[in-house]
This record gives structure tokens, C-alpha cells and sequence, in this order.
């Protein structure tokens, strides 16, 4: 291996899961520099979510677990998701925080007060957030805030939306506000206002480039729904359609956005009845809406209106659904069979989060910015050392 080009070497390395790959950088000097490398870093991430497209997740990603109760964080492997036993994840960043999206193997959490961290839990890396002076909870009117957690690959940075809104129902008014943390200048500032009233109070789904929200045509909260697009790059918003099905004939009460198989998806849930899932194959392109399955109460795997799309094995036609927040089920799409897999020492409740398994590196990206910066992230290398 010592007479082998280094750009062979790198190539091969980048196909190797982060986790071994953690390990190797003992192995020697060069090691370390060539896995530490920035550029091999975004070489990597980008082979992993090549993996992902092909419906390839075993040793890519990992779940994190958070319980309801416990407060604590789990890793769950996909590679024995048939009867595991989630590990507990000693470096705990925050014992009051709840995971709003990941990217890249980096989670977004928020806790209780307001305060922000990114953390890569494969490395135990975080990094705190600035605090952000925004509308106050205290405004007159029902306040609602959504957070979202995104990459520009243009700019090698992660930027985290905040989205804050106050309805007053006796004038009908809205006023919105958004923010946007890059992490590249460790500051936040405020950008164009979301032009629409969000109807799910879920964390942004970051998709090509984007964050994206289900809402609704301002202010009133009764008008169809809308699938609303932030390009980080640009700070620009847009449109995305609805299938055509939903948009005319059916309505579901709730719908919910994520992603299976580097697609859009879109979750409708009509109350205890269904539940379809839609899959966008080319992104904003109406007609490319399909229906990938669907759930009915008469299928017997759970309640409809508790299941969650986690992930998808096109090769085996199956989908990861997490019922209830207490246990996952593979549903076979051709038979419409679900099979449970067995837990031992999870939570009583929980949520979970898909992140992939990388090595990206917090500090490498953050931009010197002063002194304050400086102490901020000796703190907290420290305390993840931990």
C-alpha cells in the first residue's frame, strides 16, 4: 500500500464506513492526515449519500434514539434492525435537548430555553449556537417557532433557520420572522420573512439544497396547503406542487414531509383510516408524484395515524415505519406484511432521527471570529472530550 498512488488510496478509503474509519486514523501518521483532510471529509459524505440513494443504509447511517422520559440518547445500527438493542450514548451534548433534523452526520438540537447545538455523534464533536434575539414569546397573539438544519456545498457550510410567528386571531394579522446561523461566520442574521403561516410545527426537511415546511396561505390557517422551499444558497423561497390528487380530490387532515431514497416525501394521514405515502422521483416536477404505498387500520400494522416513514430498501421493497413512538416495523410493499423488531433496554417512549454516520469536523469549518468565538469553541472541544 505504500507505492499506491495517494488518489487510489483516498478513493478507496472514501468507500469505507466512517465508523472503521474513526479507528484507522491510529494506524499511522499519514492515516490520520489523509481521514482528517477536509476535502476527504466532503469526498466521503458525498459516497455515503450515493449509498443512500441506492437504497443502501447498512453501515451508512445510524437511528438516534431520544426518550421521552430519560432524556437520553440511543444509537440504533441498521445493520441487525430485525432484534437489536439500542446502545446508550454516554457523550450526551444536552441532557434537556431534543434532536430537530440532521445533515451530513451533523443533528441539530434544541433545547428547552431556546439555546441551540450542532453535534456530530459519531465523533462527539458539538457546537453551541449564539444566542438569538428574536421576537419575543411574550408578543401579543399565539407564537409558534420552526427550526431546520441544512448544507451549501457552494460554501462548505451548515446553516440553521429559525422561523418565529405570531398569529393575533382577533385582527387576523401575522408577523414573521426568519433567521439564518451560518456556521462558517458563527453569527446569526435575519433574512427575507417566510411568506406564509406554517401549519406543522415540524423541524425543516433539508432536501437539494433546501429546507423545506408544509404551510399554509397567509394567515388563514383553513386555506389548502402549501409545500414551501428555502434554497440556503440564494435565501430565496419557492413553491413546490402537491400531487394532483390531493390538491383536487382528497384532502387529508395532516400531512408531514420527509425523505426516503434522496426523494421528497409527503405523508397524508387521514385520521385512523390510512395512511399514503407519496414519493417525489424529480424534484418539483408535479407529474413525478407517486403514490409509494399505503397503510389501511385493515392491515393490522398499528394506528395509521401513528406511523412514521424511516427509511426505504427498494431491493427488498420494504419500509422502516416507527409506530406509536415505541417500536419500529418493516412493512413489505408487495405483500403488506409488518414485521416488528424486537428491542431489549430501549425507552418506554422516544423519537428517533436518521443521521449518517460521518466524520465531519465542527471546528474545521467555523471561521475565526474573535476572541469570544475562540473561547467558545475551547469549551466546548473540551467538554467533548468529556
Amino acid at each position: 500500500m505504500l507505492d499506491m498512488p495517494s488518489e487510489v488510496f483516498r478513493e478507496i478509503l472514501s468507500r469505507v464506513p466512517a465508523k472503521p474509519l474513526l479507528r484507522f486514523r491510529s494506524v499511522s501518521k499519514s492515516w490520520q492526515k489523509t481521514i482528517d483532510d477536509p476535502i476527504f471529509i466532503r469526498l466521503h459524505v458525498d459516497r455515503q449519500l450515493l449509498k443512500i440513494q441506492h437504497s443502501s443504509i447498512d453501515g451508512v447511517g445510524h437511528l438516534i434514539l431520544r426518550g421521552d422520559f430519560d432524556t437520553r440518547f440511543y444509537s440504533l445500527s441498521f445493520e441487525s434492525l430485525h432484534c437489536v438493542k439500542p446502545s446508550l450514548l454516554n457523550h450526551n451534548p444536552s441532557y434537556e435537548g431534543s434532536p430537530v433534523g440532521s445533515c451530513n452526520g451533523v443533528m441539530l438540537i434544541s433545547e428547552s430555553k431556546g439555546n441551540n447545538l450542532l453535534w456530530n455523534p459519531l465523533t462527539r464533536e458539538f457546537h453551541r449556537l449564539p444566542p438569538l434575539k428574536g421576537m419575543s414569546k411574550k408578543s401579543r397573539g399565539l407564537y409558534h417557532s420552526v427550526s431546520g438544519l441544512g448544507y451549501v456545498s457552494a460554501t462548505n457550510d451548515y446553516k440553521v433557520v429559525k422561523i418565529a410567528q405570531v398569529f393575533d386571531p382577533r385582527d387576523r394579522s401575522l408577523k414573521s420572522e426568519t433567521f439564518v446561523y451560518s456556521l462558517k461566520l458563527d453569527s446569526w442574521r435575519r433574512i427575507k420573512d417566510f411568506p406564509f403561516r406554517i401549519s406543522r410545527l415540524r423541524g425543516g426537511i433539508f432536501l437539494k439544497g433546501a429546507l423545506h415546511w408544509i404551510s399554509s396561505t397567509m394567515p388563514l390557517k383553513s386555506m389548502n396547503d402549501l409545500i414551501i422551499g428555502l434554497d440556503l444558497e440564494t435565501e430565496d423561497y419557492c413553491l413546490l406542487p402537491l400531487p394532483t390528487e390531493i390538491s383536487r380530490l382528497e384532502k387529508p387532515p395532516a400531512k408531514h414531509l420527509g425523505v426516503l431514497d434522496g426523494c421528497l416525501i409527503l405523508s397524508c394521514y387521514y385520521q385512523i383510516e390510512r395512511l399514503d405515502v407519496w414519493l417525489m422521483k424529480d424534484y418539483g416536477v408535479k407529474c413525478s408524484w407517486i403514490r409509494l404505498f399505503s397503510v389501511s387500520a385493515q392491515d393490522n400494522i398499528g394506528a395509521v395515524e401513528t406511523l412514521r416513514p424511516i427509511a426505504y430498501l427498494k431491493c427488498k421493497e420494504e419500509v422502516l415505519l416507527q409506530h406509536d413512538k415505541k417500536e419500529f416495523v418493516w412493512f413489505n410493499l408487495e405483500t403488506k406484511l409488518g414485521k416488528k423488531i424486537r428491542m431489549n433496554g430501549r425507552p418506554t417512549t422516544f423519537s428517533s432521527q436518521f443521521c449518517l454516520a460521518s466524520l465531519v469536523r465542527l471546528r474545521d469549518i467555523v471561521v475565526d471570529g474573535g476572541s469570544n468565538n475562540a473561547k467558545r469553541l475551547a469549551r466546548d472541544k473540551m467538554n467533548s472530550a468529556n
